[in-house]
């Protein structure tokens, strides 16, 4: 399995650290394009020689600040499945393996009509979808964490629209599935659909992004129920030093 890092440890930074990163000879790069970090055409150049030159492999993580896919405003919901388009055309010119996408939310607009922004979320999941297949770019979807208004936080969730007809691969964020006691779940439900995961942990109550090993993440468990030679995986840290950490953790317990 190829282990890299989030550029969430860089987050605003990422172009100015690229050389630490590559230093650390990861095999993934997920480029977090958000705020200061969405790519442009000077960054695309640069991407692509990093990857001729190291033959690292790129996933991208489409905007997560200020976007709401399921929103119950028309024009803010078409601008945030814009941004996260944009996300996948970029990630086509720097040839990723793919894009990792966030659900939208709840609205208070579902105590007057139920499931509004279930559908929402679902139709322009299809959209973004099939925006990816058109390019040549596999979508991702994220489970969610736990204290968040976000749909998509449970396995049961996930086949609900799978069920629905939307053609789902998953990216598998074990620490989100450990706040809310779905790790195992996301193991049997969604396991042939699992073809990315983050790697972070917790104590299971808050998505604290410690270290990997440091919490009660159940590891033994997500390396014996998935092909991890059909997985791509990073380790998201809030800083540097903690990146570094859980990659050596991360690359301890996958690739002995």
């Amino acid at each position: 399995m190829p282990i890299g890092i989030s550029t969430l440890c860089t987050f605003g930074k990422t172009y100015s650290a690229l050389d630490q990163l590559l230093d650390l000879k990861i095999e993934v790069l997920e480029i977090l394009e958000d705020w200061k970090d969405r790519i442009n055409k000077g960054r695309v150049k640069r991407l692509r020689e990093i990857k001729r030159s190291n033959g690292i492999l790129y996933t991208v993580h489409s905007p997560i600040l200020d976007v709401d896919i399921a929103a119950s405003n028309a024009r803010f919901r078409a601008l945030s499945t814009r941004m996260i388009m944009e996300s996948i055309l970029h990630a086509s010119e720097i040839e990723a393996e793919l894009v990792v996408v966030h659900p939208g939310i709840h609205s208070p607009l579902e105590h007057l009509i139920p499931k509004i922004n279930w559908d929402l979320n679902r139709e322009s999941l299809r959209k973004i979808i099939a925006y990816g297949e058109d390019l040549g770019v596999t979508v991702t979807v994220e489970n969610m964490p736990v204290n968040t208004p976000c749909f998509l936080q449970t396995a049961e969730e996930f086949q609900a629209l799978a069920n629905e007809g939307l053609p789902l691969y998953m990216t598998l964020d074990v620490g989100h599935a450990n706040t809310v006691a779905q790790l195992q779940p996301f193991l049997e439900i969604m396991k042939d659909r699992i073809i990315h995961i983050h790697l972070h942990d917790n104590r299971g109550s808050n998505d604290d992004h410690m270290v990997v090993g440091a919490g009660t993440i159940d590891w033994g468990l997500l390396r014996s129920n998935l092909n991890l030679d059909k997985i791509t995986a990073v380790v998201e840290a809030n800083t540097l030093a903690d990146a570094r950490s859980s990659l050596i953790k991360a690359r301890q317990l996958f690739n002995s």
